[in-house]
């Protein structure tokens, strides 16, 4: 079976380094962590970045950060995993699911603005599949109406936006670096912040209102002014992403080698691919066709040995979050019809030549 995910380790060097950590003792946040973060803070081209013990742990700090509290609207999207809005409803914000870009599954800049009323206090846009979001265009409404702007890029790590990596273009940038991610150290995420004001916030809250890095002052001089949690990231998991940073050319180059491909060899009339504008790159965490016979589809491409899955369910489908909008027209269009192929490292050149005939040879069986 071609696999939809593959977690990506360079194991050999991470057990080692692994093996100092214990037999050292420094298990918690230190030096590999510390080491972690300037790596990616030079990745995404941004000083302003805090480690996180997750990606959902990122979403929360971002939303202190933009001051919201109980009763405030956050505009977002339906289309992304639970945990990008559970951090803002747990916030006591009141969730406004905007539509979305049908060509692309992105969060329409038009249904935004549509939704704005004197309580939205952010707008929340994620990436979707590693696709950028319009950002300008995102901005330009949050600036006319001063609130903030917080992208979730979990699935968008290495992706770029008008010849810039994903990392500094709008108030609060918010990664992953769970399992099944481009880059993975195990479980833990990061926030880049737009302003030094906000980073520094960011980390004392991180470590229960404390500054760890605090130069001149022991911890046991500091006062907290602020609560905080206990979000930061361990040298544990600083260690598998520090061996793994090291081929994350390779790793998001193989996803863009492999989704060209699908670009140029799906010629199927009966499926629908993404549209790529060509100021965006996009670093193709997943792979997203539209069908109208998804679940044959699905079962279908698993009889040749390729795995697919819809990956995510449209958060408004929760009761918790409401019920399912239906007036969410192109929402409602793009989940019923999708399903998303390997894409990843581990596809071979062949394996995707593969996928691409199975999929170009079902022109009669849509018939």
């Amino acid at each position: 079976m071609i696999r939809l995910f593959k977690p990506y380790v360079a194991s050999c060097t991470a057990s080692q380094k692994l093996y100092e950590i214990f037999n050292k003792g420094d298990l918690t946040e230190g030096e590999y962590s510390d080491s972690f973060e300037e790596k990616i803070s030079e990745y995404i081209g941004n000083k302003n970045t805090s480690l996180t013990n997750s990606g959902t742990s990122a979403l929360h700090l971002a939303g202190i950060l933009s001051g919201i509290e109980k009763g405030d609207e956050v505009i977002t999207t339906a289309m992304t995993c639970m945990a990008t809005n559970e951090p803002f409803y747990n916030m006591g914000a009141k969730l406004v699911f905007a539509d979305i870009d049908i060509t692309t599954g992105n969060i329409c800049p038009e249904s935004i603005r549509s939704k704005i009323t004197d309580k939205t206090k952010a707008i929340v846009a994620v990436h979707w599949a590693g696709q950028p979001v319009e950002i300008d265009e995102i901005n330009d409404i949050a600036k006319e109406f001063n609130i903030k702007v917080i992208e979730d890029a979990a699935h968008a790590f290495g992706s770029s936006y008008k010849g810039k990596r994903i990392g500094s273009h709008s108030d609060f940038v918010c990664f992953s670096f769970q399992a099944i991610k481009h880059l993975t150290c195990g479980d833990g995420g990061a926030i880049a912040c737009k302003s030094q004001e906000d980073v520094e916030r960011a980390r004392k809250i991180r470590w229960f209102g404390l500054d760890r890095k605090y130069k001149g002052k022991s911890r046991w001089d500091q006062d907290i002014v602020e609560s905080g949690y206990k979000y930061h990231m361990n040298n544990i998991n600083a260690v598998i992403g520090l061996e793994n940073i090291r081929n994350i050319k390779y790793i998001i180059d193989t996803h863009i080698r492999n989704r060209n491909y699908y670009d140029e060899h799906i010629v199927n009339p009966k499926i629908v691919k993404m549209r790529k504008p060509d100021y965006t790159v996009s670093s193709s965490w997943i792979y997203s066709i539209l069908t109208e016979d998804r679940e044959t589809l699905k079962s279908y491409l698993a009889d040749n040995g390729i795995d697919s899955d819809r990956v995510h369910v449209r958060n408004d489908q929760y009761s918790v979050f409401g019920g399912r909008d239906e007036s969410l027209k192109n929402l409602n269009k793009f989940d019923s019809n999708l399903l998303n192929i390997p894409v990843g490292w581990w596809v071979e050149e062949g394996q995707a030549a593969k996928i691409s005939r199975v999929l170009n040879k079902l022109i009669s069986f849509f018939s």
